[in-house]
């Protein structure tokens, strides 16, 4: 019984492995090419995605409007998620539905400056946020 439970520990252990090869004290570079990064300071402090999951940004298409909610894992056991109204290409937008670590926090602006290609990047801040960038693939 030991060695099944010692079994099933290690195969949870090794499951559930980080990608170490992202620096989580610095923010990743600032583009426009699909990388799969975001970063941002939360009350000063790095969180920066890509170590535990890839950062998401799913579109979504009503009958008058679209919308696209970012989500990602940027600590161990820390997750941000906002979402913005009718998003286009070099406008400044305000972002909603803030969470972080599942409370919610101030909403924010937003300016994408690409969204194109399946690409959408940009920068964000507002309240507790500062120096936030992101540059994400997504699908229509």
């Amino acid at each position: 019984m030991r060695h099944i439970l010692f079994i099933c520990l290690l195969f949870f252990c090794v499951a559930c492995e980080e990608n170490k090869s992202v620096d989580p004290t610095l923010m990743p570079e600032t583009t426009t090419t699909g990388e799969n990064t975001l970063g941002c300071l939360i009350d000063g402090w790095v969180y920066v995605s890509g170590r535990w999951s890839l950062p998401a940004a799913e579109y979504a298409k009503l009958q008058d409007s679209t919308s696209m909610t970012i989500s990602a894992q940027v600590g161990f056991d820390s997750f941000l998620r906002f979402t913005i109204a009718n998003p286009k290409q070099g406008e400044t937008l305000p972002y909603t539905n803030v969470s972080f670590d599942n409370q919610n926090i101030e909403d924010g602006k937003v300016h994408i400056t690409r969204m194109s290609d399946g690409i959408f990047s940009g920068t964000f801040e507002g309240g507790r946020i500062t120096k936030g960038r992101f540059d994400l693939k997504y699908k229509e």
